[in-house]
């Protein structure tokens, strides 16, 4: 058997096949070195794919496209072998897209499991409307100003927090029109500028069809004492990212969620590319459909401005005026039908805002991340009007 993916959960599908006495001949993996755990890890166009290729992607697609392209339909899902599986007592170290070691909890670890298996599973049905991972920008302010942002903040002369009136429409509306979406990713920006984030946090753990809530958080903000609350509840994990110095709550931040029973993350910053540019490069098609194919944030739904979007740049750039009003790149969410949602993730080939990104694909060269910019950064501006 063979096992593409090389990360934390294709690291568990080994010590559950080891477990079931499988013999597993390789990782399969384009962007992760190896060796790990004793075996190689080799790039797809290396391997002579067999019959019992174990998928370790939540973002099975992406893992199902390259294999079909080269003639093979037969692949399995990672949870034959991991459902039920119990990880308690392993110790994890993967290695992540930059090579760099990441030690994750076994509650972490099997979160992560869980959630693989449960986007496998909706995958397996495909007549369900479901999404794995949603953004939502409640914010375009932030306490640091990062000049290679790859969501753009270092252009926003006036940042604003968005509407909470519109936010909950939009909310609404998507969970009305979706079987489910798995997890709202809350962003900015900094989330916790947002004082009204609590209120925002509630909304999302009370619909039923969303089932995680992550917020994105830099640790430079302590939550208030009345947020608290929200932050408790069960669907709610904060993603935590350290930019060392910069990060300069990080200390209270973590002792407070440990000791007020939240769930979170917190990770090293690493793995930044330079993808913050706003240049038109006059792409073809067939390079835009390269270029969004390979691009890790591809599956990044957005929404901002009750404006359905593909990825966070798209939303960022298209708020800013950076690119044209490309009206294929959006949907606006009142007006969607579930047949547009559903042809809007799934169908596309790739978005226009892709001639305006540098690209942001597996494997590009890493830059120093979080370099901090006093003013704020310039760009073209488009005129207002629909193109397409």
């Amino acid at each position: 058997m063979i096992i593409f993916g090389a990360g934390v959960i294709g690291e568990a599908t080994l010590y559950a096949c080891r477990a079931k006495g499988l013999l597993i001949e390789c990782f399969i993996d384009n962007r992760i070195k190896g060796p790990l755990l004793g075996l190689e890890v080799k790039p797809l166009a290396e391997v002579e794919v067999s019959d019992n290729v174990l998928l370790t992607s939540p973002n099975i697609v992406d893992m199902i496209a390259p294999l079909e392209e080269m003639g093979y339909t037969k692949w399995r899902s990672c949870g034959e072998v991991l459902r039920n599986f119990d990880v308690s007592g392993i110790e994890f170290e993967s290695i992540n897209g930059s090579n760099q070691s990441s030690r994750y909890t076994t509650e972490h670890v099997k979160y992560l499991i869980r959630t693989c298996l449960h986007h496998h599973d909706n995958y397996l049905h495909p007549e369900r409307l479901t999404v794995q991972s949603l953004d939502l920008i409640i914010t375009e302010r932030c306490s640091m100003k990062c000049k290679d942002c790859s969501n753009l903040m270092q252009y926003y002369e006036k940042p604003e927090n968005a509407d909470l009136n519109e936010m909950f429409q939009t909310i609404d509306t998507m969970s009305r029109k979706m079987d489910e979406m798995y997890e709202f990713r809350v962003i900015g920006g900094e989330p916790f500028m947002n004082k009204e984030i609590h209120l925002v946090v509630e909304k999302l753990t009370s619909r039923d069809n969303i089932k995680k809530v992550s917020i994105f958080t830099n640790a430079t903000i302590l939550p208030r004492e009345h947020q608290w609350p929200a932050l408790q509840h069960e669907k709610v994990r904060l993603f935590i990212t350290d930019y060392d110095d910069l990060s300069r709550n990080i200390k209270p931040l973590t002792e407070a969620l440990e000791a007020k029973g939240v769930a979170y993350v917190s990770e090293k910053a690493n793995g930044w590319t330079d993808c913050a540019a706003l240049d038109k490069h006059n792409r073809t098609s067939a390079e835009q459909t390269s270029l969004f194919t390979q691009c890790c944030a591809k599956n990044l739904a957005t929404l901002h401005d009750g404006l359905l979007f593909r990825c966070p740049f798209s939303a960022n750039a298209a708020k800013l005026k950076a690119i044209p009003d490309y009206r294929g790149d959006y949907l606006v969410v009142e007006k969607a039908s579930r047949e547009d949602i559903r042809s809007f993730l799934r169908d596309k080939p790739y978005i226009n805002a892709c001639d305006h990104c540098s690209g942001r694909s597996y494997g590009d060269k890493v830059i120093t991340p979080a370099i901090q910019t006093k003013e704020v950064l310039k760009y073209k501006r488009y005129p207002i009007g629909v193109i397409g």
